[in-house]
């Protein structure tokens, strides 16, 4: 990479300058990854619940709230639902009910909308529709014991196999969905620790052949096969010198690199102080960019997602999740 001290909220900025020249991906992932696959799972679900309710109209409120009760039942209960990936999936049906409450058509099928991070193709790797699929299933077993390990440890398997179609991509949203591909395996992992036994979890994952080494491409020091940097935090990892991230990962430049890399820079000498302080900030730090400034901070902002920490919740975790006690409105039975 370039200056490793690089503050992320600059590199944001500047990204934000040079896709209005030349579009690329936005590799910001939904930030439910991050906050319900934490130990703080249960009061952001809380909290994302109270915010959804106050974004409809009483008429909304009412339909919302009945799809709720037909989903997992008038007793509004959830085992585990306030912890890993149950949280996840309920701050996804959370979202889903209120756009439909308010009229919008959402597919049944497919990648969950804005969850993931979509190529400039609209392609997605194997394990998100995997992912996807469980994540809508689950408040439906979530309170059927049986049923709902039984599903974990089939979609713990699949999602397994699933990453080892995609070791060899470089595309620089494939390192990005992997990375919350692995914050999600994690997670059900831990999930299927809480309701079952270790061994359970163990043969699962040996039963599953290892994936095949990926080629030979240049990688940082230390890092992660599957994401090609290290799982540091950005702040320890922007510390030492790293290879530059265009090097490992192909990055979707919809124009012209060194056409638009010049109007970028032409643009930051005209703007104001914050992005020439910005600019100055995040330069390279040997003064050298790999390829083109448009390949440069690309790579800043993609490395900022990519070392995002998750930190998982303890496997004695265990919260369940009242619909009742957290409605605004008045949850009849």
């Amino acid at each position: 990479m370039g200056n490793l001290q690089c503050p992320a909220e600059d590199a944001a900025h500047l990204a934000s300058i040079a896709r209005d020249i030349c579009p690329f991906p936005n590799y910001n992932p939904s930030p439910h990854f991050f906050n319900m696959l934490s130990i703080n799972s249960s009061n952001h679900l809380g909290n994302h619940y109270a915010a959804v309710q106050a974004s409809l109209t009483p008429p909304q409120l009412e339909t919302f709230t009945q799809s709720l009760k037909t989903t997992v039942g008038r007793e509004g209960k959830v085992t585990l639902g306030g912890v890993g990936v149950v949280a996840l999936s309920l701050a996804v049906l959370f979202d889903t009910l209120a756009r439909q409450a308010k009229g919008e058509w959402l597919s049944e099928s497919g990648p969950i909308q804005g969850l993931f991070v979509r190529d400039l193709t609209g392609r997605y790797p194997p394990h998100v529709y995997t992912v996807s699929e469980y994540l809508r299933l689950v408040p439906y077993i979530a309170n059927n014991p049986t049923r709902m390990r039984e599903e974990s440890e089939r979609y713990l398997r699949q999602v397994l196999i699933d990453k080892q179609d995609v070791y060899k991509g470089k595309e620089d949203t494939t390192g990005v969905n992997m990375m919350l591909g692995q914050f999600f395996e994690r997670g059900l992992h831990i999930h299927l620790l809480r309701i079952a036994n270790s061994t359970v979890v163990d043969e699962i994952v040996k039963s599953v052949k290892a994936p095949q080494k990926a080629e030979q491409n240049p990688s940082p020091k230390e890092s992660d096969a599957e994401t090609g940097v290290g799982t540091d935090s950005v702040a320890k990892t922007r510390k030492r010198r790293i290879p530059a991230p265009e090097r490992f990962a192909n990055f979707q430049l919809n124009c012209d690199a060194e056409v638009a890399s010049k109007e970028f820079l032409a643009e930051v000498q005209k703007s104001d102080n914050q992005t020439r302080e910005a600019f100055v900030s995040c330069q390279p730090f040997n003064g050298h960019i790999q390829k083109t400034w448009m390949h440069y901070i690309a790579g800043l902002v993609w490395l900022d997602v990519i070392n995002q920490q998750n930190t998982n919740g303890l496997i004695a975790q265990r919260e369940d999740f009242d619909f009742k006690v957290n409605a605004i409105g008045k949850w009849a039975q």
